[in-house]
């Protein structure tokens, strides 16, 4: 945990990292080994999982979703519920100054590229390029700054 982090009500954090001056809303869950970096804002009710890395300065709007798991399954080969080894991570980056937009979904194994924007309840399944604004379902390329 670094200086200055503001917590709000309600929120769920194990095993994470984050960065000095930012600020975690109501209702967010913070899975372990996942990384916030400095001066952040993360809005309520966000689910940030495990292998998800968002850098400094960025807006995480209310209702953010992030994925981590390309093929998710309740239960393994044998029947048996999933456990850590059934599974693998697949790492998600938010590069500094990006912004998501309120209702947005990020499927893992993707970059969002440095000051992007990401528009509100969109679902992003690939790479956004810096400095670009994306929207829609699934996300689309809106301009370029």
């Amino acid at each position: 945990m670094g200086k200055n982090v503001q917590i709000y009500d309600f929120v769920n954090l194990y095993g994470c990292e984050i960065g000095d001056g930012s600020r975690i809303g109501a209702f967010v869950e913070i899975q372990k080994k996942a990384r916030i970096g400095k001066n952040c804002k993360i809005s309520s009710h966000t689910f940030i999982c495990e292998g998800v890395t968002i850098e400094d300065n960025v807006f995480v709007g209310h209702n953010v979703t992030f994925i981590n798991d390309l093929y998710p399954k309740a239960v393994n080969s044998d029947g048996q519920l999933q456990s850590d080894g059934d599974w693998n991570c697949v790492p998600t980056t938010v590069k500094k100054g990006a912004s998501i937009g309120s209702g947005a979904t990020l499927l893992c194994g993707i970059t969002v590229g440095q000051n992007a924007i990401i528009g509100a309840g969109s679902v992003v399944t690939k790479d956004v390029p810096p400095d670009t604004t994306v929207a829609g379902n699934p996300a689309k390329m809106l301009r370029k700054r």
